[in-house]
């Protein structure tokens, strides 16, 4: 895995993680095998990927298909502006940040053959408001063409959600410590039986590593961020195809709001969607099932 650093601002360095899609020893398959891109949840980074991403691992995908796994502004090893002004950490300013990278791996004669046979955008929660975000960024630019499809993972609305305050202060409060972290993580995020030891540290340092302005963002203005018209738009240009993973038990993207407010969301511009719920899983899906994500992808 290769790591890569673009400064797509002065005050902004996004880090992302390439690996190329070969086995040990053998060139890629002759199939076209798409780019998968990463893009984790509101307090995680390209870490939360590495059950998919890291070789040896049981559901690894990335020694079949190429993979960029991203660190959004502001986690991981991600730097963001310092003062959070004109919602610097919004979801629209996170999929500018992936497209300007893709761009600069477009110009490069030896990444750009990343990009040949196209992407597939995996977003996790936020991450995937992200990704819809940058489809609708691309739409008169030369990436919209190249992607083919989508995988959304307990995934945020494109519409607006605005928590009561109190929900909203907890949130705010969520990763401040690492009593904090951990009593999300039981509570809210993932069923520990679902998780290792090592996942669960892992959660705590990512969630704790996050800039502060980052971590306010989401639950101030992100998720409250109106971006369905120019979805849309954006869809109603290619015939793509979308698969949907929800946790059975989430109750932070819960299946009825994922289904009224995601899927018929989709359905209704045309797109053909696909659902698949994780049983005894809750939201952070990529630690407790990546097999089904694994299995998703490979149906690309």
């Amino acid at each position: 895995m290769e790591e890569w650093t673009f400064n797509t601002k002065p005050d902004t360095k996004i880090c992302a993680y390439i690996t190329r899609g070969k086995r040990k020893g053998t060139e890629l398959s002759s199939e076209a095998k798409a780019l998968l891109i990463f893009l984790h949840y509101w307090g995680g980074s390209s870490s939360t990927w590495h059950k998919l991403t890291s070789p040896g691992s049981r559901h690894c995908v990335s020694e079949d298909y190429p993979t960029i796994t991203f660190d959004l502004r502001g986690w991981g090893k991600s730097t963001g502006p310092v003062k959070d002004y004109e919602a610097n950490y919004s979801v629209t300013k996170m999929a500018q940040d992936v497209i300007f990278t893709l761009g600069e791996l477009s110009k490069d004669t030896e990444n750009n053959k990343l990009l040949q046979h196209g992407i597939i955008l995996i977003g996790h929660s936020m991450g995937a408001k992200v990704a819809l975000a940058t489809l609708a960024e691309s739409m008169d630019g030369w990436l919209l063409p190249r992607i083919r499809g989508l995988i959304l993972i307990a995934p945020a609305p494109p519409s607006p959600v605005d928590l009561p305050p109190e929900m909203k202060a907890q949130q705010q409060a969520a990763y401040e410590s690492e009593d904090s972290v951990r009593e999300t993580i039981n509570y809210v995020l993932a069923k520990p039986a679902n998780l290792t030891e090592s996942d669960i540290d892992m959660i705590v340092r990512d969630s704790l590593a996050g800039n502060s302005f980052a971590k306010k963002a989401w639950p101030s203005y992100a998720m409250k961020e109106d971006i369905s018209g120019l979805v849309q738009r954006a869809m109603e240009s290619a015939p793509w195809k979308a698969r949907v993973i929800v946790g059975e038990e989430d109750v932070v993207e819960p299946m009825d709001r994922v289904q009224s407010e995601v899927v018929s969301f989709l359905e209704n511009t045309g797109i053909h969607v696909t659902t698949t719920v994780a049983k005894g899983a809750k939201h952070l899906l990529p630690l407790e099932a990546p097999e089904i994500i694994a299995q998703e992808i490979r149906l690309f």
